[in-house]
Order: C-alpha cells, then structure tokens, then sequence
C-alpha cells in the first residue's frame, strides 16, 4: 500500500471482463478517448481510498510474451515479447509514483513467467517516462494513421531485463 498526500493508493489486478467498462472510462478520462482491453491481456488498477471511498486512479494494461517461442519473428510487436499496451493515470495523480507503481507491478508480473524484453509503443508525451523507467527507443517515431491527436505519432521503445 503506497500513501499520497490525499489518501492511501492500492493496487488490484482484475478479470477482463468484469474491469472493461473501468478501464474504457479511464481511458477517456486520461486521453479524451475510448479504448478497450485487448484480448488476451491483463490489467492491474490503482484506486486511492480517502475518507473510506475509493476511486480508479491509473491502470496498466499488458500481455506477458509467449514463453514457447524460441526467438522472435521480424515484427516489433512480436509475441515473443511482453509487451504494455496502455499505462493511465488521472492528471491529478501524475509525478506521484502511480505510473512508476503500475509498470513495476506489471514488469513483476510479467518476468515471473520469462525473462524476456517488455515493448511498449509509447505517445509522445510518454517518451520521457518510460526513458526513466530503463526504456529506450528502437528505431524512428512513425506516425499512426488511426486514433487520436494523442498517438498521432508513436514510438517503439524497448526495455531489456537482465
């Protein structure tokens, strides 16, 4: 449990079907758009609590990689890797360790099944947090010809666990 200067934050991962309308709300939230769980993902939630009342703060959405491939294919968002599809947080809880928390819980998550590359196609205005968390960029931003203003362009970044 990680305390806030408002309240205490906890952490819950939860069954995809039952947190898709969470995650969806969140998300336009956050972004000002709607975007929904992909298949086969997981998603783990942070909700402060204060004065006995909880409310969805951030999430982390990803997909551990496939530890029956033996190497991976020529594709950036090969299976072969874990990979993080969305990390929101609400704007009044950014800079507070929330998103640091999340990635953490979620890289833990994901290592204890392989020990492989976690990707991530970061917006713009994520680069520079996920460059502190140990991520780097692989190759060129490209720019997406679908979806928001906010992953108009989107870079592959890539984080190796040892």
């Amino acid at each position: 449990m990680t305390y806030l200067s408002k309240g205490k934050v906890t952490f819950r991962e939860e069954p995809r079907n039952r947190s898709r309308p969470k995650f969806r709300q969140l998300s336009r939230d956050v972004s000002g758009e709607v975007f929904d769980i992909p298949e086969e993902h997981q998603v783990i939630f942070a909700y402060e609590t204060l004065h006995g009342k909880s409310t969805l703060i951030g999430a982390i959405c990803y997909k551990t990689a496939d530890s029956c491939l033996t190497e991976p294919d020529s594709t950036f968002d090969s299976d072969y890797y874990h990979v993080i599809a969305f990390l929101f947080v609400k704007g009044d809880f950014q800079c507070q360790g929330v998103g640091r928390q999340l990635l953490d819980r979620a890289v833990l998550s994901m290592l204890s099944v392989t020990r492989r590359p976690i990707r991530v196609q970061s917006a713009e205005r994520a680069v520079a947090f996920f460059e502190k968390m140990g991520f780097v960029q692989v190759g060129q931003p490209f720019e997406s010809m679908c979806g928001p203003r906010l992953f108009k362009f989107l870079f592959n970044m890539e984080k190796i666990v040892k």
